[in-house]
């Protein structure tokens, strides 16, 4: 997996058309949000194709079998994927996948300042402090 040349263009035009798409499990979640991103980013999905879910209890049980949490689930996806790599909290940037924690964990794209996700208003600027940990694509 490797960002594209215009990757950056493409972030910013991602973020654009969705920025006001609500959240709704199993077509925008943050799972999905974040897909898709890096889908745009690169033209691969990082989730596999054979986890899918239609509502909450359906994805915390995809999440559960896949990887136990979401943490696991994003690392065992991203150790799956050649080109994906762990950094340290501190050197999370634009266009990196991070897992964050709220009251639980969740999944969402940095923009270099604020880590991204979908709620039901559009998407939502989340401080890094809120990091648990990233990931960085080639590129």
């Amino acid at each position: 997996m490797r960002k594209s040349p215009n990757w950056e263009i493409k972030y910013r035009k991602f973020i654009e058309k969705n920025k006001d798409t609500p959240f709704v499990w199993g077509t925008w979640d943050c799972c999905l949000f974040a897909d898709a991103l890096i889908k745009a980013m690169t033209g691969e999905n990082l989730i596999p194709k054979s986890l899918h879910w239609t509502d909450e209890a359906s994805a915390k049980e995809s999440i559960k079998k896949y990887g136990k949490t979401m943490l696991g689930s994003i690392t065992r996806a991203a150790k799956a994927k050649k080109g994906v790599n762990v950094i340290g909290k501190m050197y999370i940037t634009k266009g990196d996948l991070v897992v964050f924690k709220q009251k639980t964990q969740l999944v969402g794209m940095s923009d270099g300042m604020s880590i991204l996700a979908p709620t039901d208003d559009g998407i939502l600027v989340i401080p890094h402090d809120a990091a648990v940990k990233g990931w960085r694509i080639d590129g």
